[in-house]
């Protein structure tokens, strides 16, 4: 396969460039939560700012990141037939999403030949119909993104399950929806540092699969020379 010279570095640079907006913007709001502990009523409003910001980081980088690696991925122009099943499933999304129960045979058979052609042809998918984040990012959510792309769902996001239901989604619903719920500069601090890392792991496994051709069936070993 050609092109995988090019491509990589630019989507590394792409993602890179999402992260470190997204990581500065949470080191400025964690020098804001540091110092709000001296006045209480201040301390109030940016912890409870921090709580909505955090998780729309976490939201926001799980979908963008996710996107750009599946624009990747439609940029290597692969046979659907040479990826990974759930690649294939995306591509012939739209010729099943017409099928129903009351569907006469004909269409069925139509539905068949245009499927088994579609697996012939190069992979292009919108990664918007792909990325679906469903107004919440939970744990189940975030897993489901993870399987359509083809990834493994970590360890690491298991043991955090708790941590995105609980103190990222339910949380940033409570604030979101007007609840005066308090919070204290630990709790914020904590939101914090624990997206963070969430966005430094979920960057590498993305950059990685791209290195690695995770997206097919069976990947090619690369030269160590190739990769970054």
């Amino acid at each position: 396969m050609t092109g995988f010279a090019v491509d990589i570095p630019r989507f590394s640079e792409r993602v890179q460039k999402a992260l470190a907006h997204r990581k500065a913007e949470l080191s400025r709001l964690s020098i804001l939560v540091s110092g709000s502990h001296q006045d209480s009523s201040q301390e109030s409003v940016i912890c409870r700012s921090s709580v909505v910001l955090t998780y729309a980081h976490w939201e926001g980088f799980v979908k963008q990141a996710s996107k750009l690696y599946i624009e990747y991925v439609n940029s290597c122009k692969v046979p659907v037939l040479n990826m990974k099943p759930c690649f294939q499933a995306a591509h012939v999304q739209t010729h099943l999403n017409r099928a129903s129960n009351g569907v006469r045979i004909p269409f069925l058979a139509e539905l068949l030949d245009r499927i088994d052609l579609d697996r012939k042809a190069t992979f292009f998918v919108d990664p918007v119909k792909i990325v679906e984040t469903e107004s919440n990012l939970t744990s189940e959510v975030f897993r489901n993104i993870v399987a359509s792309i083809g990834l493994v769902y970590l360890e690491f996001y298991s043991t955090r399950r708790a941590f995105i239901d609980e103190k990222l989604v339910f949380s940033r619903n409570q604030v979101a929806h007007g609840e005066l719920i308090p919070f204290g500069s630990a709790e914020a601090m904590e939101r914090i540092d624990a997206v963070r890392t969430l966005l430094d792991m979920y960057a590498s496994q993305i950059l990685d699969a791209a290195r690695d051709d995770s997206f097919l069936k069976i990947a090619p070993p690369r030269p160590s020379a190739g990769r970054l």
